[in-house]
């Protein structure tokens, strides 16, 4: 072949400039839907009309992945390669450089695949980067910019965590019977008793130091009183049971890296018992056992002396060969030789005197399915409200971060090499702002809980408990019996064969709307004719059961259940 000929050949193959195809990659970071605001079909609806408006050809369909890019291991990221390693498609169309990749392995098969020429252009809305020196080095730099956030971010985290745990709040998901506060502000949340589980886990760890009931008894009895993980909401097995007994986060304080903090959340059980449990767990002692066991035993005082009132079991032998078993409670000093004017009072008329308070908490059952609609209608109108403010805020943070990143794009840029269109100190006052603005709106993410309804099934806890805690403590046992009045009263004193107590808040304000909501009922709607949108307006509208006429329950019941146990109950009880 002529010189001539060579050139002509040359020539002729430069007319055919190679044509771009392109595969659309889009991801977000968590595999949860509600943990990620920007979602794909967002990225997607971003994306097709640049890809309309520029011409560019795709190729299938948009590739979509729920994965975090923090670590290799990518299936539909390496899907990506290798469509581009098969020569399918030369070009990458994405939303941002950091949705490609965020470590360095990833980012290193992207930068080989454009210096083996099989990828020619990595393609965002905002910037473009082509196969050369220049932008690949700027694309590297991008990905390993959104790496040291992740770096920096993790460091950040295991320091605040190692904080917190000096602080005494245990940096992780609460135990059964506690629950974190995720009301509190970002930095001050901490980790309290919850308000129906925790009087339950005590029932518990008492049946356990009986030393009478194996771990598989243990937990059938947590499955019966409803106990369950705080962790996935499931029943707890065999091995939880095990981490439970041993777990020194009930005794106030907790383990975080190897070693043990005192917490300043409350204990379950002290220190004595808790020892006592570890022999029982290891079969070196059966624990202690009770020939008898009374409801209100030990909890109440005398009205007189203020000892403390114990109850007692006598059994009467007659001539006739029967016998007749007495239970009754009494005042301690009598049993001490000392004075005490107080009468012994039979067990069964002391437990009916609570147990005729409790039918005065009974809410009409149809009533009480209204009350459970009205509080679906708030948890619902809650949820949308904390969807939009997440979305909106989430909606700032992006605008500011692509700012963030054309900011910086524009000071590397080699047109401002001289820092005409960007110098130094408008650099750094710009970058300045934006952090600032970046750094609010992330604590102000940080702060939105999307799963906040905890309070929305405290409420039904408390509804629950009102229908069925009468014909409970009539039926039940006496550690349900116990239970039952500690959450209903405190202060119980027995003066004159009569017990007095004080209702816990709650009550008082629950027996105040029960009569108002009967008293309206019977008055307004006919007993035949009863009107079902009538009585949910009944319990939607009274002051009494919501903080406004708007169905807001959160007055009613962040005021009344944060310091007080409530006792939940299945329906069939």
């Amino acid at each position: 072949m002529k010189l001539s000929e060579h050139n002509n050949t040359n020539n002729s193959t430069e007319q055919y400039p190679i044509i771009n195809r392109y595969v659309v990659y889009c991801r977000k970071s968590s595999e949860s839907d509600e943990r990620q605001i920007q979602s794909l079909n967002d990225q997607i609806s971003t994306l097709m009309p640049f890809v309309a408006s520029h011409g560019l050809q795709i190729v299938g369909e948009p590739l979509q992945e729920s994965k975090s890019a923090k670590i290799p291991g990518r299936p539909v990221f390496d899907q990506l390669i290798q469509i581009i390693e098969d020569g399918k498609a030369n070009g990458i169309l994405l939303l941002n450089p950091s949705r490609l990749s965020r470590n360095t392995v990833d980012t290193g098969r992207i930068i080989y695949l454009m210096d083996q020429e099989k990828l020619q252009e990595v393609v965002t809305p905002y910037q473009t980067f082509k196969n050369n020196p220049y932008d690949k080095f700027m694309l590297n730099l991008l990905c390993t910019q959104a790496k040291l956030e992740n770096d920096n971010k993790s460091v950040n985290v295991k320091e605040s965590l190692k904080l917190k745990a000096e602080r005494g709040t245990f940096p992780g998901k609460a135990r059964p019977g506690y629950i974190n506060n995720h009301e509190k502000p970002q930095g001050l949340r901490d980790i309290s008793a919850h308000p129906v589980y925790f009087s339950l886990m005590r029932k518990l760890f008492d049946l356990a130091l009986t030393g009478n009931y194996s771990i598989e008894r243990l937990v059938k009895e947590a499955g019966n009183l409803g106990i369950r993980s705080s962790k996935s909401g499931k029943p707890i097995c065999k091995s939880w049971m095990h981490r439970i007994l041993r777990d020194p986060f009930y005794t106030g304080r907790f383990i975080y890296g190897g070693k043990l903090y005192q917490g300043n959340h409350p204990a379950v059980i002290n220190d004595e018992e808790f020892n006592l449990l570890q022999d029982i767990v290891e079969g070196r002692t059966k624990g202690r056992q009770q020939k008898h066991s009374f409801a209100l035993n030990g909890i109440i005082k005398c009205g007189e002396c203020q000892y403390c009132v114990t109850a007692e079991k006598h059994t009467r032998r007659y001539k006739n060969g029967t016998s007749q078993v007495f239970a009754y409670y009494h005042c301690t000093k009598k049993g001490l030789d000392k004075k005490c004017n107080q009468p012994y009072l039979a067990a069964a008329k002391l437990e009916g005197q609570f147990g005729d308070e409790l039918t005065q908490l009974e809410l009409i059952p149809k009533f009480a399915e209204f009350a459970f609609e009205a509080l679906e209608i708030v948890k619902e109108t809650d949820s949308n409200v904390t969807k939009g403010s997440q979305e909106a805020l989430q909606t700032a943070l992006d605008g500011v971060n692509k700012r963030i990143n054309n900011l910086v794009a524009l000071k590397i840029s080699p047109d401002n090499s001289d820092g005409i269109l960007l110098s130094d100190t408008e650099f750094a006052d710009r970058k300045r702002a934006l952090v600032f603005e970046k750094e609010k709106l992330t604590q102000q993410l940080a702060q939105i809980d999307p799963n906040n309804s905890e309070w929305a099934e405290i409420a039904k806890d408390s509804f629950d408990f009102a229908l069925f805690a009468a014909k409970r403590f009539k039926k039940g046992d006496p550690d349900d019996k116990k239970v039952i009045f500690k959450t209903v009263g405190s202060n119980p004193i027995l003066l004159d064969q009569k017990l007095q107590f004080q209702l816990r808040y709650l009550f008082i304000r629950y027996k105040e709307g029960i009569k108002a909501t009967n008293d309206k009922i019977n008055r307004l709607v006919p007993t035949n004719e009863s009107s079902n949108q009538a009585n949910l307006e009944n319990f939607s509208k009274s002051p009494l059961w919501c903080g406004r006429e708007d169905l807001n329950l959160h007055a009613l019941t962040n005021t009344c259940t944060s310091s007080m146990p409530v006792y939940h109950f299945s329906t069939s009880a």
